[in-house]
């Protein structure tokens, strides 16, 4: 009986040392496909960037699933610009670099201005084609050269049930 239970603890350990193993395997492929906070991110706020790259706006397609259902809705992030409701002269020399995103709908001649970062939204459209011009601004309402997008999309007619 003895010898049963030291094989069967010569067993366990095995098992438990290949377990081990194969944890520290997975735990090290983790954390070199690990991003740092500041790759993610960016740069922290509270140090000034040196020769900042250019702002650059991208842009994605309405997402389809809700242009569908007659609702637009255009996700969008930056790089290299910071969107925050900040405004005025002075805020044109923060480091990293602040400013907003102004948007147009269709023949629109004067801009809406969103500093939330977020999803664009359009309800209620009426059915038909559409473009949407959003482009990047500085503190003091300037387009940022090479900073604009144009999205084109169609509201579906309502379906009849």
């Amino acid at each position: 009986m003895l010898n049963t239970s030291k094989a069967m603890n010569i067993t366990v350990s095995a098992k438990g040392r290949a377990a081990v193993i194969g944890i520290a395997f997975a735990l090290s492929a983790l954390s070199l496909s690990a991003q740092t906070a500041k790759d993610v991110k960016g740069a922290t706020p509270l140090v000034a960037i040196q020769n900042e790259a250019p702002a650059q706006l991208i842009v994605d397609p309405p997402i389809p699933e809700q242009l569908a259902l007659g609702r637009v809705f255009i996700q969008y992030r930056t790089e290299n610009l910071r969107i925050l409701p900040v405004f005025g002269k002075a805020a044109l020399e923060v480091s990293p670099r602040v400013g907003h995103l102004h948007y147009f709908l269709d023949d629109q001649s004067w801009p809406t201005v969103d500093t939330s970062g977020e999803t664009v939204v359009f309800v209620g459209l009426p059915p038909g084609p559409h473009k949407v011009r959003l482009e990047l601004a500085d503190t003091i309402h300037r387009p940022i050269a090479g900073c604009s997008k144009v999205v084109e999309f169609t509201v579906p007619a309502p379906q009849q049930k």
